[in-house]
């Protein structure tokens, strides 16, 4: 097997090497997997505060349903990443079962830098899963461009993708852009697909 880049290789670990054939659903980013509940890695107080810091930015807002998910940025050493985040669903009561994940590595005014690195990541994950459905996509909104790989399985989706926000929009609300490796399932891809 080929060595792994250290970037790939914090990025997520298997759960049981039988699962790598078959399905990623499994896999973990920053030591969290698909479907765990939030409470396992933050008090209730933290959760909501996360949800109370964020609420006001109206990221999604060019969804159907932008209030749909809650995004939580989730305290990690930093590591390979720069920030890490979560998505659960926006219900009352809530059960905070994760539906999403994201890490995030800057690449501040390089785009062309964090396209290579996307790539050299979704040619080794390719190797891994030759029998996937793969995809490339650019999406333009009225906060960047995402330049997307794209890797479905039946139960869950590998974004790999490099943003590159509109300087403006990036510095009025303190965000930072370049590399993201997502995991998420498909009831929270179907969310973000779906534009106004």
């Amino acid at each position: 097997m080929k060595k792994l880049p250290l970037l790939l290789l914090s990025l997520f670990f298997l759960n049981s090497p039988a699962v790598l054939a078959v399905h990623f659903a499994n896999f973990e980013v920053v030591d969290i997997s698909l479907g765990d509940s939030l409470l396992e890695f933050m008090s209730e107080d933290e959760i909501l505060d996360g949800i109370e810091k964020y609420k006001d930015l109206n990221r999604y807002s060019y969804l159907n349903e932008p209030n749909k998910f809650l995004e939580i940025i989730v305290p990690r050493e930093k590591n390979i990443y720069d920030k890490a985040s979560v998505f659960i669903k926006n219900t009352i009561p809530n059960n905070y079962t994760i539906y999403a994940i994201r890490g995030y590595k800057d690449y501040i005014e390089d785009f062309d830098a964090c396209i290579k690195q996307r790539d050299t990541i979704a040619k080794i994950i390719t190797g891994m899963f030759t029998d996937l459905k793969t995809a490339k996509s650019i999406e333009e909104n009225n906060q960047g461009i995402n330049d997307y790989f794209t890797l479905n399985d039946l139960n869950a989706t590998i974004d790999i993708y490099c943003q590159d926000l509109k300087e403006t929009y990036r510095l009025k609300n303190g965000f930072t852009e370049g590399l993201v490796f997502a995991i998420h399932n498909e009831e929270f891809r179907e969310w973000r697909l779906n534009y106004k």
